[in-house]
């Protein structure tokens, strides 16, 4: 661990706590659940970090509540019945398919690049269909609209770390140091812009006080 990772932490924990006073927006209800997620989830890979033990185990079943969590923000902003409906769908559909995978296929010991990548395309889908979604009030600033903040951040979040995600298996294979060092760096350059965007638009509910 190094001070990459724990910078982002103290962002991750910042956010949590500014969400904290925004719970009478819905959409910061789930994301609070998500960022409490997140931080037990650190704090339980960073204990069994420190005795030695594979840890991988704990992101494969945090992979299913962060599409899911997820999911139910980005929906949020979508009136179309259908695709929040299809939105709806695949979480289940999403959570049968990783949780198959690593119980039947990738083994719990390995990272799970293939979940995340699934997830993060889908994200990305649903982060486009949030953005072409987004009808501010005309006096209004795309800029002023939390959902765009809450998107954005998602996108960016999931564009940006697919890609050591997706291959952090094989990293691992030729260059375990190297692999590590890696996935640190982009992930907490990744987390940090997560988190910074998140704040923005939790701050963006209230000051507009815009009932989505």
């Amino acid at each position: 661990m190094n001070g990459w990772v724990y910078a982002y932490y103290v962002l991750l924990v910042a956010c949590f706590i500014i969400s904290l006073f925004h719970l009478e927006y819905r959409e910061v209800k789930i994301l609070t659940v998500l960022l409490a997620v997140s931080i037990i989830t650190e704090v339980i890979v960073e204990l069994i970090g420190t005795k030695g033990l594979g840890f991988f185990i704990v992101y494969h079943f945090f992979v299913v509540l962060e599409y899911s969590l997820i999911t139910i923000i980005l929906r949020s902003g979508i009136r179309d019945y259908r695709w929040r409906l299809l939105m709806g769908v695949s979480i289940f559909v999403f959570s049968i398919v990783s949780l198959f995978y690593s119980f039947v296929l990738g083994g719990w010991h390995a990272f799970p690049g293939i979940n995340i990548t699934i997830e993060s395309f889908l994200v990305i889908c649903w982060c486009l269909l949030s953005f072409f979604s987004i009808t501010p009030d005309s006096e209004a600033s795309i800029f002023q609209h939390p959902i765009f903040w809450l998107t954005l951040a998602f996108f960016i979040y999931f564009a940006a770390s697919v890609s050591v995600n997706a291959f952090y298996n094989l990293l691992l294979e030729n260059d375990t140091n190297r692999a590590r060092h890696f996935f640190a760096v982009l992930n907490s350059l990744s987390n940090y812009l997560l988190y910074i965007m998140l704040i923005k638009g939790i701050v963006c509910f209230r000051s507009n006080r815009i009932s989505l």
